[in-house]
């Protein structure tokens, strides 16, 4: 095998609650991830030495700032492996928007170099390394559904859902991830911590459609925010029900009944001028298909 495709999904956070800062600086939180099928298109190719990464579709730095590199470079390592891989990626997330789309890339350049090179690495190996590069990396190489808590590494896995309809919007601003959680952690003692998601899981199954959802972050996001906030009221005007923001946003997610009402609310939000899509939630990992 010379090359290899794998499509590299996006995440969304059903439920995102944080529960207090670490010693090593970063939080315990408390969520609920799911993939869905908006997807970058990783491709993997061999040549004889170095890491090369091209990418399309995107602004993103093509050398040791680009996550997908630095996860080949730590299992090229780990394997003691002398070859090297030219890294093609076809950017459809939104970047930094809250839909995990870089820890994604990562995963698929570990599993995909995994089968490339037939290293012979379990997931529960590749997981590990991923730990190591961001706390999302882990739920990429998980079945697709998860409860996550530690710092997002740790993963407990639930029955999926047949696919559902959301509605996937940015509103193309930037939001800091470390910034959302400063502002957070320096209010949670004043904030009653909502009840905990685990109270609603029963022989690992969450109801559907999620009323349960919620995100801390948006306490801290929204007041600073005014294009999220618009976004959010248009998708909600719209009928999405609920409408949450994905991490630390600036991406919002609107759940939504049926294809119809989906297509008819992504037109909606495109027709204001922002990146929209309806997409489905996955019931298997694509990332986990293209390992076998």
């Amino acid at each position: 095998m010379e090359e290899i495709e794998i499509p590299s999904p996006a995440k969304i956070n059903l439920f995102l609650e944080v529960i207090a800062r670490r010693p090593d600086g970063y939080h315990e939180i408390e969520s609920v991830m799911q993939l869905v099928d908006l997807c970058d298109c990783v491709r993997l190719a061999r040549k004889p030495r170095g890491i090369q990464v091209s990418v399309a579709g995107a602004e993103l730095p093509s050398g040791r700032g680009n996550l997908a590199y630095k996860a080949s470079a730590l299992l090229m390592e780990t394997a003691g492996l002398s070859d090297g891989v030219h890294i093609r990626l076809e950017k459809r997330i939104p970047v930094a928007g809250g839909l995990g789309g870089g820890s994604s890339n990562a995963a698929a350049v570990l599993a995909g170099l995994n089968r490339l090179y037939g290293l012979g690495r379990s997931r529960e190996e590749l997981t590990e390394i991923g730990a190591s590069l961001g706390s999302d990396v882990p739920f990429f190489l998980s079945d697709g559904l998860a409860l996550a808590t530690g710092r997002g590494e740790i993963l407990t896995p639930l029955e999926p859902w047949p696919p559902r309809w959301v509605v996937l919007a940015n509103p193309g601003v930037p939001v800091s991830t470390a910034w959302a959680y400063r502002e957070v952690s320096s209010k949670l003692t004043e904030w009653q911590p909502q009840a905990s998601i685990r109270t609603l899981v029963t022989d690992r199954r969450l109801p559907w459609p999620p009323l349960w959802a919620f995100n801390r972050l948006e306490a801290v996001v929204l007041p600073h925010r005014a294009e999220v906030r618009s976004l959010k009221a248009l998708l909600e005007q719209g009928g999405g029900a609920p409408v949450l923001m994905s991490g630390s946003g600036a991406s919002l997610f609107a759940v939504v009944p049926d294809a119809a009402t989906g297509q008819a609310l992504a037109a909606r939000a495109r027709d204001a001028g922002v990146f929209a899509a309806a997409v489905t939630t996955l019931v298997r990992n694509p990332i986990l298909t293209a390992m076998a």
